[in-house]
């Protein structure tokens, strides 16, 4: 089976989702919302959130920003130092990301009366001795898509950090400013992730096809 790229929210879906996601999280409605709209508001891949600590949650709030050392990067990073033992390759730098008032508001809300000691997004074991799993919310995600009144093909855990991408693509149209504030490192990878080079490909079909 061809595992297909995530796409990101539509814009026109994008309310509904988010209030239907509400609905079916039952008792766990406010973390599932507030993990998707960090998710939404960072760009951070999914298993970099899920993890997260109270404790962690408002030291960023503190510093105005959040600072995390991606676990791609950094295992991509490790695994290279493995295939190179002799490579002066410093660890990829924590990628960080400024905190606006809207996002302050939720995250102060979600925190407040929680120990710092606990993990900020808990599975639903209820004990908070662990997280919710990457996988586990990303089928929550899919559950939403799938309602009859959403409709969205190809939604996954990675869909937040692709809504992400996409709106700061349509309001700058500005690549390079993609390509920084996703930490890509060419535009190439950027073009491709944000799925121009298909969108192209399409709309000259579309144009060709006029004069037939």
């Amino acid at each position: 089976m061809i595992k297909r790229p995530a796409k990101p929210i539509l814009e026109s879906k994008y309310e509904r989702f988010k209030y239907r996601l509400e609905e079916i999280s039952n008792t766990w409605s406010e973390r599932n919302l507030t993990l998707f709209l960090l998710g939404i508001a960072t760009g951070y891949r999914l298993q970099d959130l899920v993890d997260l600590t109270i404790a962690g949650i408002k030291e960023a709030l503190s510093n105005k920003q959040f600072e995390i050392q991606e676990k791609k990067q950094y295992r991509a990073w490790k695994t290279y130092i493995k295939n190179n033992p002799r490579s002066l390759k410093k660890v990829p730098p924590k990628r960080k990301h400024g905190i606006e008032p809207q996002l302050e508001t939720i995250l102060k809300k979600y925190i407040k009366g929680k120990k710092s000691s606990e993990y900020a997004f808990p599975s639903q074991k209820g004990d908070n001795s662990n997280y919710l799993r990457a996988q586990s919310y990303s089928d929550i995600l899919k559950k939403v898509a799938e309602d009859k009144e959403i409709n969205l093909k190809n939604i996954t855990g990675h869909s937040l950090r692709k809504t992400y991408a996409r709106r700061l693509y349509e309001a700058t149209n500005d690549i390079e400013y993609v390509r920084i504030a996703l930490g890509h490192l060419s535009i190439e990878v950027t073009k491709k992730y944000l799925g121009l080079d298909d969108e192209v490909k399409e709309g000259a079909a579309k144009i060709a096809a006029r004069k037939l």
